[in-house]
């Protein structure tokens, strides 16, 4: 894989046997997007604002009508410009969408090189590229099937999906130039120095860590250290710290049958308060919702 584990985000899908769904985000502050990465497909179709996003060691600049390609496995991150109000449709889905585990014949050939990243989709289309007008229907046609949800949409949604690799294909190298350029892995660059760090909040998250503790663990002054942490994880420490214990209370929420106070209290928040804001900032849903599914 190439990036680190500790960035991996487990996508909320509402089913087990359909890995797909639509995330609608408004969003304003700077940061609307935390650089994560995970085992899905994603298709962002930015609607309003400006943007930048940073898909595979590349930055691109996001404009109403764009369209952007994350693959799997690929670190990704959104920045607002100048503070703008922002809003983006995130389309995630598996590969098991478009016939991974059928059995059928042109998965290997057609669909599985796409799906492992050795043929792409482009990293950005935008209004008057030529390719645009062959994607946007699409991309509108699998937001309405999933927001609607009429009889038949989980066919509808995987019909629309092969259309897109369809459209890739006719596509290929119809990409503007200037646009072409390879996706690069996470750099490793201080990945070994802090893995004792990633190693040492997996087993004392529970507690506080304060950010001298965890400097000392890397050698680093503070100040150092959280220049470095930012850079590497696209966080700061305490986010990073806090996202990890979100994430473990949303695996006990959802397996365990614990209270949301017992869950939180188990993953170190003192405050339920703070928990439920923490949670709803990350997972853009309420530690309530996530018990009930």
């Amino acid at each position: 894989m190439t990036a680190l584990k500790e960035l991996k985000e487990n996508t909320h899908m509402p089913g087990k046997h359909f890995l797909f769904n639509v995330f609608h985000n408004l969003s304003s502050g700077e940061r609307f997007l935390y650089l994560h990465w995970h085992e899905h497909m994603e298709i962002i179709y930015f609607v309003k604002g400006s943007g930048v996003f940073d898909i595979g060691g590349i930055s691109v600049d996001a404009t109403p009508g764009d369209l952007l390609f994350v693959h799997s496995g690929e670190l990704h991150a959104g920045y607002a410009v100048a503070n703008t109000d922002v809003d983006y449709y995130a389309i995630v889905f598996n590969k098991s969408l478009l016939g991974a585990d059928s059995g059928d014949p042109l998965y290997g050939p057609i669909v599985l090189p796409f799906m492992e990243g050795r043929k792409r989709f482009p990293l950005q289309l935008r209004p008057g590229d030529p390719p645009y007008a062959d994607y946007l229907p699409l991309i509108h046609r699998l937001i309405d099937e999933f927001e609607r949800k009429q009889p038949g949409y989980e066919l509808a949604i995987r019909s629309h999906l092969q259309l897109l690799i369809a459209a890739a294909l006719r596509c290929q190298g119809q990409e503007p130039p200037a646009r072409r350029e390879a996706r690069a892995p996470l750099s490793q660059l201080h990945a070994k120095q802090f893995e004792e760090l990633f190693a040492f909040i997996r087993a004392e998250y529970r507690r506080p860590i304060s950010l001298e503790e965890a400097a000392q663990l890397t050698s680093m002054s503070v100040h150092h250290f959280c220049k470095t942490f930012k850079k590497l994880t696209g966080r700061t420490f305490v986010e990073y710290v806090n996202l990890f214990r979100i994430n473990e209370a949303e695996k006990l929420l959802r397996t365990e049958g614990l209270s949301v106070t017992e869950a939180a209290e188990q993953v170190g928040f003192n405050s339920i308060n703070y928990f439920t804001r923490t949670f709803k900032q990350f997972k853009y849903y309420s530690p309530s919702q996530c018990k009930k599914e």
